[in-house]
């Protein structure tokens, strides 16, 4: 006869084991004070805390009752640029009146998701005295871009930030820097996107410390390098990452931008070009610094003279680069890339996609795939089993569809997703929330956007507003106007037009056209 052991005296092995099934904030919302043993283990398992995900009653209760007792002892913390607006006002912590470093003394990281520009600019102002803090990721920005925006992030906290990482859903950003003074030297790492190449040598002046440097470029009318002359060899720089489409840079450009990195261990070039110079080898190869260890090549090659000779290209280039050729005739491009092209992200044009399909036998293997965005068709059953690990995704309204007929993709993500956005909707009246739900069974946090910006958001409102009947725990944001009725009073609005009573425990906000709704 099998014996039934209770949880709490097992053995603190078998406790961590079962604690690595589950995220932080389930940990301390189900075992922090059950005993003293389990606090102890839990103080030293929770260093990273991200609360993204939980119900609200789990967060309200982390944040009244559980995170003042442990927040000295986290190195790690996830703020939700929506969270603000969610508190009341008896958690005067998350609301961030009380300063950061007193409520996190020995925070390492900081991890900043969904926040707009201005909402930043303001909260920048609480990152001051954190000892320890060095790196501060941000995802996800949205906005119209301050010019004094990266300036007051990289000066955060007093100066001593080392490492700041913007993701690639970020916003584009500008850069001025009228005051020569100004120097970020405490700046290792920086990951960015910037508006255009015009700002890349106030950028080096602004960090001349920095170790690893990535920018992906916005659109600009043109590529001028001349801000570069007056830079400062950037000694300590030992990777370089640059990332640029729809612009055409010439070699001459690559040139003036080697020319201050002369430690480079590491180098990417992901860009467009025109110039013949920049996709021969033996060009590329001579201005490349003594010091280098790897390159990775994504060129885009335009060329006038029809039809190119690939052969001959991949000829200029030497054996200790080696290089694969992707010829697209018809348009008078060719894709030239390093073997094997060992980056995060990858932009490849439909036809050159299609090519591969159809001339190349790919066994797709993709275990570290955890966020997928795909707009219009896609092969999307073989990317999926390609992918176990995958629980975000991001799909157009015409994918969706396509999801909810087909079977075997079904089955494949009723268990996976944890995330999904539905973008460019169309008749959201006929929308059915509780058919998403129990689709896929997982889901914490939904995303919907509409198409027309003229159509009322408050019919999945309501539908969002039923789901406390069915006990359904998800975080809601959807994009749209809402009718002024509900506008003038959003809270009582959906307690009249749904099953959500006063009492539930729930929370709904309405900003920048964007309604937020937890429970």
């Amino acid at each position: 006869m099998a014996t039934i052991s209770n949880f709490e005296i097992l053995p603190e092995e078998i406790t961590l084991h079962v604690f690595q099934y589950l995220s932080c904030a389930d940990i301390i919302y189900g075992f922090y004070n059950l005993n003293t043993r389990f606090n102890s283990t839990i103080t030293y398992f929770c260093h990273s805390m991200n609360l993204i995900g939980v119900t609200y009653k789990q967060f309200d209760c982390i944040l009244s009752n559980i995170l003042p007792q442990i927040s000295s002892n986290i190195r790690s913390f996830v703020v939700n640029g929506n969270w603000a607006s969610f508190i009341s006002n008896k958690l005067h912590a998350t609301r961030f009146e009380l300063t950061l470093s007193s409520m996190f003394p020995n925070l390492y990281s900081l991890i900043l998701e969904c926040f707009i520009d201005t909402d930043l600019i303001i909260f920048l102002k609480e990152i001051r005295d954190l000892k320890y803090l060095v790196k501060l990721d941000i995802k996800r920005l949205t906005g119209r871009c301050s010019s004094e925006l990266l300036k007051n992030i990289l000066t955060a906290n007093n100066g001593r930030l080392k490492s700041v990482l913007f993701d690639q859903d970020s916003i584009f950003l500008s850069l001025k820097t009228n005051d020569k003074n100004i120097i970020c030297s405490n700046i290792e790492e920086l990951t960015l996107n910037l508006i255009d190449c015009d700002m890349l040598g106030d950028l080096l002046k602004l960090i001349p410390n920095v170790r690893r440097l990535r920018i992906s470029f916005g659109q600009s009318p043109g590529i001028s390098t001349t801000t570069l002359m007056n830079v400062s060899p950037l000694i300590q720089l030992k990777d370089f990452e640059l990332h640029s489409y729809g612009m055409f840079w010439e070699f001459s450009n690559i040139v003036d931008i080697l020319s201050k990195m002369p430690s480079l261990h590491r180098l990417t070039l992901d860009l467009y070009t025109d110039d013949e110079r920049l996709a021969n080898g033996q060009n590329l190869v001579i201005v490349l610094p003594l010091s280098l260890v790897e390159i990775q090549l994504f060129i885009l090659y335009y060329f006038s003279e029809s039809p190119i000779k690939t052969d001959s290209l991949l000829a200029t280039w030497p054996k200790h680069i080696p290089v694969s050729c992707w010829l697209n005739e018809p348009d008078q491009y060719t894709i030239i890339h390093t073997i094997p092209y060992n980056v995060h992200s990858i932009l490849i044009p439909t036809a050159i996609a299609t090519m591969m399909q159809f001339t190349e036998a790919v066994d797709l293997h993709l275990p570290r795939l955890k966020r997928l965005h795909v707009e219009g068709k896609c092969e999307l059953l073989r990317l999926l089993k390609a992918a176990p690990r995958l629980y975000d995704l991001s799909i157009d309204f015409n994918c969706f569809n396509t999801i909810i007929d087909n079977e075997s993709i079904y089955e494949l993500l009723q268990q996976r997703i944890v995330c999904l956005e539905i973008f460019r909707l169309r008749d959201i009246h006929t929308l059915r929330l509780d058919v998403i739900l129990k689709r896929f069974t997982h889901i914490r946090h939904l995303v919907l956007s509409v198409q027309d910006s003229t159509i009322f958001i408050d019919s999945p409102i309501s539908q969002a507003g039923d789901m406390s009947k069915e006990e359904k725990r998800i975080y809601v944001c959807i994009k749209g106007p809402l009718s002024e009725k509900a506008k003038k009073a959003l809270h009582k609005w959906l307690i009249d037009h749904s099953h959500t009573q006063i009492n539930d425990a729930f929370a709904i906000d309405y900003q920048n056209e964007w309604i937020h709704f937890w429970v």
